[in-house]
């Protein structure tokens, strides 16, 4: 699996995996009919967390996108703040291939890469489980949403 920094020419690519992700859509305060340019305005909102968007893909094919994050403002740690799958590449493994790649990234940076999901989204939540993060605790954003905060074991190769 290969990953490079997402490129405005990406934004269909994104545009397919949120269109097939309601849930995602919802938390990001996303329609779904928002314009190229909009999109990547809201992509820009993340610039002062630290991290980048990346783009994943097997032998040139596009498979998923993350927003990974390497210092977060909060904690000084990585995090996963997003991951998205193509529909047409789901349940194939490549979600658990994406995270373990995230986790090499950042094992010089941290023991642990830290992500979070609300606490009403179970989906989201086995995910993470599934993919070895660990339930640590509690956090309410500004708006008073409470989020289960996970972290996962990060090894050096």
């Amino acid at each position: 699996m290969d990953s490079r920094v997402f490129v405005t020419e990406d934004l269909p690519f994104l545009k397919k995996m949120i269109l097939s992700s309601p849930r995602w859509l919802e938390e990001e305060g996303l329609t779904g009919n928002e314009s190229e340019a909009e999109l990547e305005t809201y992509m820009k909102t993340y610039d002062k967390t630290g991290g980048e968007w990346l783009i994943w893909s097997i032998h040139g094919q596009k498979i998923g996108a993350t927003y990974l994050v390497y210092a977060a403002p909060s904690n000084g740690k990585p995090w996963l703040g997003t991951i998205l799958v193509d529909p047409e590449q789901r349940n194939q493994g490549h979600a658990r291939e994406i995270v373990a790649d995230c986790c090499r990234k950042v094992e010089t940076l941290s023991s642990v890469l830290f992500s979070a999901a609300p606490v009403l989204n179970q989906d989201w939540i086995l995910f993470l489980n599934r993919n070895g993060f660990e339930q640590i605790g509690l956090e309410k954003d500004e708006k008073g949403k409470e989020y289960i905060k996970f972290a996962k074991a990060v090894s050096l190769a």
